[in-house]
């Protein structure tokens, strides 16, 4: 049985996205790269999780943030979150690093 959240009760994870992982000019293809893979993470746990995909601009900001109903979470808080709706966080994270790279090494091909 798959548990199924309202989408107010979905954790949402911004994740953002080092420009210079997409090579030099990484700055000039960022925000194609983010619109593209947002709509491959849509299919990522969507029954439990909402996923923002944004441009690090700005390196004082996390790489991942975490909120749920306008809330923000700390990493603490969402990791317990997570195992209470039967997800190992530490599993999650490896997916999400391998789904990322997976998607960047697609994108710099096309290129």
């Amino acid at each position: 049985m798959s548990l199924r959240l309202a989408d107010a009760d979905k954790i949402t994870i911004v994740l953002r996205i080092e420009p210079s992982c997409l090579g030099p000019d990484g700055r000039s293809h960022i925000d194609t790269f983010c619109l593209a893979a947002a709509a491959v993470f849509e299919a990522f746990e969507p029954d439990l999780i909402n996923w923002v995909l944004l441009p690090r601009h700005d390196k004082q900001l996390p790489e991942q943030s975490f909120f749920i109903a306008g809330r923000t979470l700390s990493e603490r808080q969402a990791r317990l979150l997570l195992r209470r709706v039967a997800r190992d966080p530490d599993a999650l994270q490896e997916r999400v690093d391998s789904l990322v790279a997976g998607l960047i090494e697609r994108y710099l091909n096309m290129r």
